[in-house]
């Protein structure tokens, strides 16, 4: 069973600030450290070695890493709106689901991508019913992965336009979070201006300015200062990310509402 979230997205995003009081850094902290941890293989290994074989097999190492920080995570963020332990040195706890959750999300990409064959709006609809995956196998650990898809697609019935909404709720946040890298690119980035691209040249020559022009953003942004402005959308992420984890407690019936703004009832696991 599931519950239809008909409380405004202002209310869940209010319920959300308000059990982020004191905890919001640490939040941070979660998002910048998953990050990190799930962009390191890739990273380290460009450094050293141009080989397409192991990068392969670095990329679906870090397709395991990203699956397993997003457990840690998600369950962190579920604390966290509950009011329930979340403590750092217990962080790790959910790693045992690791192979559990890459069965899972291996399942749901290959759903995804059938879907997405019919057309993109199928698919885009399927990702959005797969929203709920990791909550429910944080919450459902005994659930078998397809138990976990099915109880997904259960609670997003009825609420995903919500979600939606929920999502595009924090558009103006993380404009005003990219402003500052977006200004300073264009003060001191790399300038498209320089090329002239006319209507003589072959294909390999404007495929060549593009890459070039790629190439030296691409530096660009990887200086101090780009990657400093570049991590201010995180705060938002960690907000949204306690929005989320609050969407879910109300769409799966964890979460009773009173009032439009208060929230009491959330079930112990």
């Amino acid at each position: 069973m599931n519950t239809i979230v008909t409380i405004p997205c202002k209310t869940i995003r209010a319920m959300a600030k308000e059990m982020l009081r004191g905890r919001f850094w640490v939040c941070v902290l979660v998002v910048f450290c998953c990050r990190i941890l799930a962009a390191a293989p890739g990273l380290i290994v460009s450094a050293f070695t141009d080989n397409e074989i192991i990068h392969l097999i670095v990329e679906c190492a870090a397709f395991v890493v990203e699956v397993a920080m997003t457990l840690c995570a998600t369950r962190f963020y579920m604390n966290v709106f509950r009011g329930q332990d979340s403590s750092l040195d217990k962080f790790t706890e959910p790693l045992v689901l690791t192979w559990k959750g890459v069965a899972m999300e291996l399942i749901s990409y290959i759903q995804i991508f059938l879907w997405s064959l019919l057309f993109i709006v199928p698919g885009i609809i399927c990702a959005i019913k797969h929203a709920q995956n990791f909550y429910v196998m944080i919450d459902h650990p005994e659930f078998t992965p397809m138990e976990c898809i099915h109880r997904s697609h259960e609670i997003m019935e009825g609420n995903k336009w919500k979600y939606v909404k929920l999502g595009l709720s924090f558009i103006g946040w993380e404009i005003l979070a990219s402003l500052p890298s977006g200004i300073y690119q264009g003060l001191y980035g790399p300038s498209f201006d320089i090329y002239h691209i006319s209507e003589n040249m072959s294909y390999e020559e404007i495929l060549f300015i593009f890459r070039d022009y790629a190439a030296r953003l691409a530096a660009f942004n990887s200086m101090p200062v780009p990657r400093i402005l570049g991590l201010i959308p995180i705060l938002v992420t960690a907000y949204m990310s306690i929005a989320l984890a609050a969407f879910y407690d109300l769409a799966s019936g964890n979460l009773i509402v009173q009032d439009g703004s208060s929230h009491e009832g959330i079930e112990s696991y």
